[in-house]
């Protein structure tokens, strides 16, 4: 059955997307088959693999899933994956569409169900990993992914307002255990990290100390690789195989296996 993770942060422009992107990437190119479910409507993950929210707008998407779990008739949900230009890596994309469901995904909830969770009940058998890339946000939909998902992945950068988002998402995390008793937090880990400046040399200690033992010791720097494969995109993983971030995502990659398998 698959492991499946949620990339989390109340925060925007703290890694997010391009963290799971990578993941994702180099999982496949591990031979573990991997489903990304691009749970951001802007559909930014769905632009690195090959799914351009204003470009693509085909009726397999993530808009289009949720109805059918919800329907009289759900069809079967690997009908609502599509593969991707990386190996042993399939989508759920996402895009503007996704806004107007999320009101009759929610008010599902007040029936009992989570159609995240049927969702991946039915398709843990096809994959290895699945992977929920988040909106910035900690609210009542993304409490949904939460008690779906078994782990969480938090990304975080060298300043105040970044960590205020990992208190929010860890302060999340711990009510939605009452529902989710399963779910963890596979590690909280730097992204875009410049240890050459001040800040990064101050802040990086303090935050190892107050998270310890949930962060991850591998650092992903700053690197213009990252923004780079995003105005191609793509993975930077994809783009940039020798790259520094490249190599640093590996290292986090083979931690986080030895976390949870």
């Amino acid at each position: 059955m698959a492991k499946t993770i949620a990339f989390c942060s109340h925060k925007g422009g703290v890694g997010k997307t391009t963290s799971a992107a990578a993941f994702a990437d180099l999982l496949g190119r591990r031979d573990y088959r991997v489903l990304l479910i691009d749970a951001d409507p802007q559909g930014n993950l769905s632009k690195r693999f090959g799914y351009h929210p204003k470009e693509y707008r085909g009726d397999v998407q993530l808009s289009s899933a949720v109805l059918n779990i919800l329907s009289d008739n759900p069809k079967p949900m690997k009908e609502f994956t599509l593969s991707t230009q990386n190996a042993n890596v399939d989508i759920i994309p996402n895009d503007d569409r996704y806004t107007a469901t999320t009101k009759t995904l929610l008010d599902a909830v007040m029936l009992g169900i989570n159609a995240y969770k049927i969702m991946l009940q039915e398709l843990s058998g096809f994959y290895d990993y699945i992977i929920f890339d988040c909106r910035p946000a900690v609210d009542n939909e993304i409490a949904q992914v939460m008690r779906a998902v078994q782990y969480l992945m938090i990304p975080v950068n060298a300043a105040d307002d970044s960590v205020d988002g990992v208190d929010t998402v860890l302060g999340y995390a711990a009510k939605i255990r009452n529902s989710n008793p399963d779910l963890r937090v596979a590690g909280i880990f730097f992204e875009s990290i410049n240890m050459r400046t001040a800040v990064a040399h101050d802040y990086v200690p303090q935050i190892r100390q107050k998270y310890a033992p949930l962060i991850l010791d591998t650092i992903v720097p700053h690197s213009e690789d990252a923004h780079k494969a995003e105005a191609r995109h793509l993975p930077v993983t994809e783009a940039y195989p020798s790259g520094k971030a490249t190599r640093a995502y590996s290292k986090l990659v083979e931690e986080v296996l030895n976390r949870i398998g």
